[in-house]
């Protein structure tokens, strides 16, 4: 049985180690998510899950960091960090999409950026951090758009 001392120790580990043993990283982390998901501490489970998506994100994988991503904002919808880090990976997978054919793909990406910057703006009462939140949000819709056709 997983303890949340386990579950920190994990995390603390996996942070220490994300530059230097990426893979390994991903694999403490993974274990502290199934600990937390098996403990029932859905507070545990979405901050592990974000730690998941970026980590995925640095291992180039987008499926799989969007997954973790959303799964934060799901296990806890009414925490600002869940939804920057759901913004961020939004952008970051959008912007790493070059191709030509999944252009549209690229400009939901940007939609769902945008949607998550001001769900998180609203989330919080710092006037500046909110005012910061909602200038991303409006630069990622100005990229969501289609480009003009001539």
């Amino acid at each position: 049985m997983t303890t949340s001392d386990d579950i920190a120790r994990l995390v603390k580990e996996a942070s220490a180690s994300i530059k230097s043993d990426l893979k390994g990283a991903v694999a403490k982390l993974e274990l502290a998510y199934a600990g937390a998901r098996e403990l029932g501490d859905t507070e545990a489970s979405a901050v592990v899950a974000e730690e998941l998506a970026r980590a995925w994100a640095r291992r180039k994988s987008a499926a799989r960091s969007m997954y973790y991503a959303s799964k934060s904002t799901e296990l806890t919808p009414e925490r600002k960090a869940a939804w920057n880090t759901l913004a961020k990976t939004c952008e970051l997978v959008a912007t790493r999409t070059q191709a030509e054919a999944k252009q549209r793909r690229a400009r939901a990406l940007y939609r769902a950026a945008a949607a998550a910057f001001k769900k998180a703006a609203s989330l919080t009462k710092d006037p500046e951090d909110k005012r910061w939140l909602l200038e991303l949000a409006g630069d990622a819709a100005r990229q969501a758009k289609p480009p003009a056709t001539a």
